[in-house]
């Protein structure tokens, strides 16, 4: 293979699974104040997801999230009385607390990587969340990551955004046009990517459908297994 490519990976849903951790993390929380909730009941489910969207969008702060979230709880959870920061800190220590049970690989991924890894191909992360659960989760589910792991919150950047991927173009030292990228979400992996000029492949583990209104990716797979494949049919390698 040419020697100038290199691959990035989204890491949820792609490499690693964590199995809704953050939003088990909520539930935690509650009870510690005292008031367990079901998250998996339909009004706490909606809650705790309108409360992420934002966060994730960097558009509300953890503390003011976790601020909302007590609001919505019965008085007894108020009246703990805690800022922001200290429910913030609560919520880290229990998304922390989650990571050894929860967090696991995707079939394939260590061997996808060490296949790359070993046709001297350079790899990183680039994925959205904040730090350092992030680094903690890629760790528990992939050990010890043989390149770059940028994540959004410490980068100061969010896919699908050119910033975010031009970072990871400049950590693994190629041009776009030598980038591949490697994610499961259509339109802040693929579309993402496509729009800053790297190749974006499509892992379709889930058998979705792909959206209409935007390009196609340049090649879809269901297994991790089928990347170096698709590069080195690309380039006739």
């Amino acid at each position: 293979m040419n020697g100038s490519i290199a691959v990035g990976f989204d890491f949820d849903h792609t490499l690693g699974l964590d199995h809704s951790l953050e939003r088990r993390a909520f539930g935690v929380l509650a009870a510690e104040l005292g008031t367990p909730i079901d998250i998996t009941a339909a009004s706490a489910w909606t809650l705790i997801e309108e409360l992420l969207v934002p966060f994730r969008r960097a558009d509300l702060s953890m503390a003011h999230m976790l601020e909302r979230f007590v609001a919505s709880l019965p008085p007894r959870a108020r009246s703990h009385d805690l800022a922001g920061e200290e429910l913030a800190e609560r919520y880290r220590r229990a998304c922390y607390g989650l990571i050894d049970d929860l967090v696991e690989p995707l079939d394939g991924a260590r061997a996808c990587i060490d296949d790359l890894v070993a046709r001297g191909i350079p790899v990183g992360i680039l994925t959205n969340g904040w730090s350092p659960l992030q680094e903690r989760k890629i760790a528990r589910a992939l050990g010890d990551f043989p390149g770059p792991i940028l994540v959004s919150d410490a980068i100061g950047a969010y896919k699908p955004s050119a910033d975010a991927f031009a970072q990871l173009e400049r950590a693994l030292g190629c041009t776009a046009s030598d980038l591949w990228y490697v994610g499961d979400n259509p339109l802040v992996d693929i579309d993402g990517a496509r729009a800053y000029g790297v190749r974006g492949i499509w892992f379709d583990w889930e058998g979705t459908t792909y959206p209409d209104d935007i390009a196609p990716p340049v090649a879809r797979i269901a297994r991790l297994s089928d990347v170096a494949t698709v590069i080195g049919a690309f380039l006739g390698a």
